[in-house]
């Protein structure tokens, strides 16, 4: 497993010096298919490509393309080139042809080209799913995993409209991790903010450690091993949190929030990383989709200083958790009262909730005159007097008529 990870590498850097190399001399622009012409060509020379599985290869030309053309658009930096770790994955994109095939009553994954590796399954595979891709990764820690993606045919049945009996609005927060519209309010658990003493002792360690050692290794380990005792704290929280929103309410309005930037931020930006309201996000649309739950993603400007009974924006400090509206004299928790404007909004957004329309008052046809008029379309304006005189009718106030040419008469 070590080796074709150790392969995927020096291909993924070969394949990264080719173009930096064709673009440097010649000022010629490398293609993925130009890359995967020369790859079919390479492996016949070179027998440690060829032990690679043919797809594995190809995916990793596919990733380095990827990277260029999101670098491109300005997205992301311009790809490095990957060092000597113990970390690192390998992806399988064509799994129902046979190269992965995995045996849970013997607790086994086929692999081509690797055999067979012994596994723990935490979960019952779908039986009449197909199986489409298979990506095993080895994380920094020293563990491994390898995630297999089924695809499944959503029951479309369950995501029809139909009309929502619990909606729910939802506030991210610093202080609160979440404040729900219905008063729920689930502390911030700082995971990382609680695990930062034991990280500043096992790097201080790591970093009097003698490079490329044995001992500098196994620093290295026990530092990525806290990292992921974190990340797993994070995730577990979040997948909790996300199955009682999905399990309770058939409507969930989130803001939909700007963290790429918010995170620009030197003052916030590691309480805003280790809040992860991505990732609750994520894991809440995806539950929502497979529950046929409505997620709804709203504007959040404003929401913290908008009144909800009113309407009245307040200006307020951003330390200030309660305040007083100006408009309507009440007291207010700013949370709370920013969740409830994000229900407002998400309901606005579907379509329930919004202000019954009024139907015009109408008149029936006018007399034939020496211009044609048609029925009154709107309300709110006065115009009718000169049409309703011929009819020898007294003017009603607030009607307005229009003539065919869609004139209003004078």
């Amino acid at each position: 497993m070590l080796t074709a990870i150790g392969s995927c590498r020096h291909l993924w850097n070969e394949a990264l010096a080719q173009r930096k190399e064709r673009w440097q001399k010649g000022r010629k622009s490398t293609s993925y298919n130009h890359q995967q012409w020369m790859l079919t060509q390479e492996r016949r020379a070179n027998s440690e490509l060829a032990a690679l599985h043919s797809q594995v290869a190809q995916d990793v030309l596919r990733r380095l393309d990827k990277a260029f053309q999101r670098f491109f658009k300005h997205q992301a930096g311009h790809p490095r080139f990957k060092r000597f770790t113990t970390s690192g994955s390998l992806t399988y994109p064509q799994c129902y042809n046979g190269s992965v095939r995995p045996d849970v009553l013997r607790g086994r994954l086929y692999l081509s080209k690797i055999g067979n590796v012994k596994v723990v399954f935490h979960r019952m595979l779908p039986k009449e799913a197909l199986l489409k891709t298979c990506t095993v990764i080895r994380e920094p820690c020293g563990e491994w995993y390898a995630s297999l993606v089924y695809e499944d045919i959503m029951p479309l049945q369950n995501v029809i409209a139909r009309h929502i009996t619990s909606p729910l609005g939802v506030d991210l927060g610093l202080k609160s991790l979440i404040v729900t519209s219905d008063g729920v309010e689930v502390p911030h658990p700082r995971f990382l903010r609680k695990a930062e003493k034991r990280l500043k002792h096992l790097q201080k360690t790591l970093s009097r450690k003698k490079k490329d050692s044995k001992n500098r290794v196994k620093a290295r380990r026990r530092v990525a091993s806290c990292h992921a005792k974190v990340a797993r704290q994070r995730a577990d929280l979040n997948h909790k949190l996300s199955a009682n929103l999905v399990k309770e309410h058939d409507l969930i309005g989130f803001e939909a929030l700007q963290i790429k930037n918010m995170v620009k931020s030197h003052n916030l930006s590691k309480s805003i990383h280790d809040a992860a309201w991505g990732q609750l996000v994520r894991f809440t649309e995806y539950k929502a989709a497979l529950k046929g739950t409505r997620l709804v993603k709203v504007d959040g400007s404003y929401s913290t200083q908008e009144c909800f009974h009113c309407g009245t924006l307040n200006r307020i400090n951003l330390g200030e958790r309660d305040f007083v509206c100006s408009g309507c004299g009440r007291i207010l928790n700013r949370d709370l009262n920013a969740s409830r404007i994000v229900l407002k909004r998400a309901i606005a957004k579907v379509g329930q909730g919004m202000p019954e329309l009024k139907p015009a008052e109408t008149w029936p046809l006018l007399v034939w005159t020496t211009r044609r008029a048609s029925e009154v379309k709107d309300a709110g304006t006065i115009g009718a007097q000169k049409a309703l005189e011929v009819r020898g009718n007294k003017p009603t106030e607030g009607c307005h008529v229009e003539n065919a040419r869609g004139d209003p008469d004078r």
